[in-house]
């Protein structure tokens, strides 16, 4: 595998894995900030947060800076981010700490996405995209049973500047590796809804809002459904998200598959089969047939997002940094808007009208895809 490409993969999973680091952890963190655990929540959302706001207020001042100088950065506050909520005295400082976290992580993932876009040559843009974005599937697999067992191990102050160390570590390696910016290229600078008003760009970005809020939004209640339809305990629903991260990441060894055929056939493919496995999902009789299917949910879904990413890296190459940033922020904030919308859904008539809810957001996504095609 390319160093570069390498590089880059292993930011999206050290990123994609401070993101989740908490979630396995927010009992104890609770318990020693003596508040309830919804308390210590906010800490997550402020991340989520930080990272949607900077996406789209810097994105488009990362053509100018340098797209991997920007990354470096990024990592570098990121990682002190990580030690700050390691030394956090109460649940303020702490959501603080990981707003900045986030925050760090807006720049991040557009100037990682940007600089895949860069590196990749011609005609292969789909293949490189699939192994970065493999880095998001090592982060579902990997995230939560590491964290957790290294908190286990050692505490969850100490689990998180395991993790600050180990950003710093990564970025050593991106400021050695990944390319100096090209000041031979010109740039103009984009305002930051500008891509909207790109050919296709307000078609491509209402796409990704409507797929996001269809993933994140049945995402987040499927554990529970499981639960509640298995009678399963909740070690053996957190399988669920493992077979999605496997499927996710399997799917990087047909990646050859997406340049060859075109994105034009795969991206309303993969959201048309996205439609018939969320209705599957809804229905499914029992439990394995239910981990079959969020297998092969993650396989499509890694297909979806790298039509989305490469597409709109295409908008306009010189200004990826600006793209891709609004790119981020979209993809937040359609998890932000599919999450309250399907917990309101789910609270009133269960998963099955969640899957609903979510198949026709993916068929109005694809609707979009088809009139792009």
């Amino acid at each position: 595998m390319n160093a570069q490409i390498f590089i880059l993969m292993t930011c999206i999973a050290l990123i994609g894995t401070n993101s989740l680091l908490l979630s396995p952890v927010l009992t104890d963190i609770a318990a020693g900030f003596e508040v309830n655990v919804g308390v210590t929540g906010r800490a997550i959302a402020g991340y989520s947060a930080g990272t949607a706001i900077t996406a789209i207020w810097l994105g488009r001042s990362l053509d100018g800076f340098g797209l991997a100088r920007a990354l470096v950065m990024a990592m570098v506050v990121i990682g002190l981010a990580q030690f700050a909520s390691a030394f956090s005295t109460g649940w303020v400082s702490l959501t603080f700490a990981q707003t900045i976290a986030g925050a760090g992580a807006g720049v991040a993932f557009p100037a990682i996405y940007g600089l895949t876009a860069e590196i990749s040559p011609k005609g292969q843009e789909s293949r490189y995209m699939s192994r970065v974005i493999f880095g998001w599937s090592i982060a579902m697999v990997a995230a939560v049973p590491i964290g957790a067992f290294l908190s286990d191990l050692f505490g969850w102050r100490q689990m998180l500047m395991i993790f600050g160390g180990a950003t710093f570590l990564t970025l050593a390696l991106a400021a050695r590796k990944l390319p100096a910016p090209q000041p031979h290229i010109a740039r103009v600078r984009l305002g930051r809804f500008a891509p909207l008003k790109m050919k296709g760009g307000m078609g491509q970005y209402a796409l990704t809002l409507f797929f996001m809020m269809a993933f994140y939004g049945s995402y987040a209640y499927f554990g529970d459904h499981t639960r509640a339809t298995f009678d399963i305990t909740a070690t053996a629903a957190g399988v669920t998200s493992l077979f999605y991260g496997i499927g996710f990441g399997v799917a990087v060894f047909a990646a050859n598959l997406i340049d060859r055929v075109g994105r034009r056939i795969v991206l309303p493919t993969g959201l048309c089969l996205a439609v018939a496995l969320l209705l599957t999902l809804a229905y499914a009789p029992s439990f394995p047939i239910f981990l079959a299917v969020v297998f092969v949910w993650g396989f499509a879904n890694h297909f979806i997002l790298n039509m989305i990413v490469v597409g709109l890296n295409a908008l306009a190459p010189n200004n990826r940094g600006a793209v891709m940033g609004l790119y981020s922020g979209t993809t937040y904030a359609g998890a932000a808007i599919g999450v309250l919308l399907m917990g309101q859904v789910y609270e009133s008539s269960g998963f099955v009208a969640v899957a609903l809810t979510a198949a026709v957001l993916n068929l109005t996504a694809m609707r979009l895809a088809l009139r792009r095609a």
